[in-house]
């Protein structure tokens, strides 16, 4: 009975701890509970040494060698880095790179204390999707007319609670409710990615999810899971992140693909009912008929491509970061596009500041990492010391990071980080491709697989291996992988 409780206190804090890692405004509370689950930890291997010693050995020795290597050199670092002082400030003053240590012993742990029954797939999806159901929440209200003139100028959940407190007081408190529905509108987060990262995520595990659902013929499961795909969805849409939204697109084939073409295991005949058959289609055909109303209508979906475009065609990026834009530079690119208006001329220019200037950056950032060997200080703020020392000075276009993770990664950490963590990666998703045949684990080596492919690619777009990102990487993926190694049934 004592047991039950604290696993049930485990579990309630560990899910609020992994609901909010990628929701503003929560930095105190989850390294509250962080620090908190750390001590319970504590405090369990302590009570059940003498009788589960044996389980600890095995389920430590089942942790992957490369995450052990990736963490050991992580603690070795600050002893070879370039800047010594700076990378023992980002392990444990900032605690970026120790925080993230720390959170693959917390998954570790908290699969020795609750094991699969607790932590299913249905359940990791779900918290995953907590930043996606605030934002859902808020754009409601938001399209409500609920939000007064103080949540846009400091947007929080304090905030949120205050407007509509205001209007249950005082109903002529409404901003024009319903009138225009608020495309754009990112809720409390004020960067895409905190929205974007974990409705990508609970994608992955929903998906694995509805499949297995599907192959076993459960309706309300297949339909429950295939509706939070499409919320996750919708959110990114919403929030116009676009690269979430195509991330999204890229998720859904390939589980599709994986599913039908990979996955070999007796599957039980098919009992999805015509009527729930139709309500998973309906949902995923409005979900695109929104994604192409947005896109086709707005510049800033479709103008994407010409201005990735231009960064790689521009001759020397290196010139145009350091010293910034000139005459000749908005030249070349209305030469390069002469059939179009002004006004999308100009959006091309000013894009070389945004998509475009991130492939400006990948260009730059790969020589920067050619000859910066060792990293630097292991903190984000490696790329803007390497990019000063390649220009002389501060450069004209101040990036504060090259918005991509494995650049990032590199002049961070240097090769040797960047290339463990890439194993790291590697390992898991060869992991969930293995147990693609195996009756029991396939949903969960499904939920890795994609998981370990999107974390791989997504970090050659955007920084995503730093911070509470990190700690999403390593609980999740960790968690998977030791569901996978447990051999049982972890899809409900």
């Amino acid at each position: 009975m004592m047991l039950n409780r604290f696993q049930g206190l485990y579990l309630a804090l560990l899910l609020a701890f992994a609901g909010v890692l990628s929701v503003s405004g929560t930095i105190a509370l989850r390294n509250v509970l962080h620090l908190g689950l750390l001590l319970l930890l504590l405090t369990y291997l302590g009570f059940a040494w003498r009788t589960e010693r044996g389980r600890m050995v095995t389920l430590a020795s089942a942790v992957p060698l490369p995450v052990w290597l990736w963490c050991g050199y992580l603690l070795l670092f600050p002893l070879i880095a370039p800047n010594p002082a700076g990378a023992w400030s980002n392990m444990i003053g900032k605690g970026m790179w120790g925080e993230s240590m720390l959170t693959w012993l917390l998954a570790w742990g908290a699969f020795l204390i609750l094991g699969t029954k607790r932590l299913t797939l249905w359940v990791l999806a779900l918290v995953s999707a907590v930043p996606v159901f605030i934002h859902l929440g808020l754009t409601v209200l938001a399209w409500a007319g609920i939000f007064q003139p103080a949540f846009y100028e400091d947007p929080s959940l304090q905030a949120a609670c205050q407007s509509l407190w205001a209007v249950l007081q005082d109903v002529s408190l409404l901003q024009k409710p319903f009138q225009t529905f608020p495309l754009g509108f990112r809720g409390i987060e004020p960067m895409h990615g905190n929205l974007g990262y974990p409705a990508s995520q609970a994608m992955c595990i929903g998906l694995a999810v509805m499949f297995a659902a599907w192959h076993q013929g459960t309706h309300r499961r297949a339909i429950q899971a295939g509706a939070l795909v499409a919320l996750c969805f919708v959110s990114v849409v919403i929030a116009q992140s676009r690269a979430a939204a195509y991330f999204g697109l890229l998720i859904l084939a390939l589980a599709c693909l994986i599913y039908a073409k990979f996955v070999r295991v007796q599957r039980v005949p098919l009992r999805l009912g015509w009527g729930a058959g139709l309500v998973m289609a309906g949902v995923g055909a409005l979900c695109l008929v929104f994604f192409y109303q947005v896109v086709s209508h707005n510049p800033v979906w479709y103008s994407m491509v010409d201005k990735v475009a231009i960064g790689f065609q521009i001759e020397k990026p290196k010139d145009l970061i350091c010293e910034g834009f000139t005459p000749v530079t908005s030249e070349f690119v209305r030469q390069q596009h002469p059939d179009k208006d002004e006004a999308y001329v100009e959006s091309l220019i000013d894009g070389l500041r945004g998509d475009g200037g991130r492939v400006l950056l990948a260009r730059v950032g790969a020589e920067l990492s050619a000859s910066n060997l060792w990293g630097w200080s292991g903190g984000r703020d490696a790329y803007q010391h390497r990019i000063e020392q390649l220009c002389g000075h501060a450069p004209a276009m101040n990036f504060s990071h090259a918005h991509n993770a494995w650049i990032n990664l590199i002049l961070a950490v240097g090769w040797v980080g960047a290339i463990l963590y890439a194993w790291v990666l590697l390992h898991f998703a060869k992991s969930g491709w293995s147990t693609l045949m195996q009756e029991q684990t396939w949903p969960a080596g499904l939920a890795l697989l994609l998981l370990s492919i999107f974390w791989l690619l997504r970090g050659m777009v955007d920084a995503v291996y730093q911070e509470h990102y990190l700690e999403m990487q390593a609980f999740f993926l960790l968690t998977l992988f030791l569901s996978l190694r447990s051999g049982k049934q972890t899809s409900e």
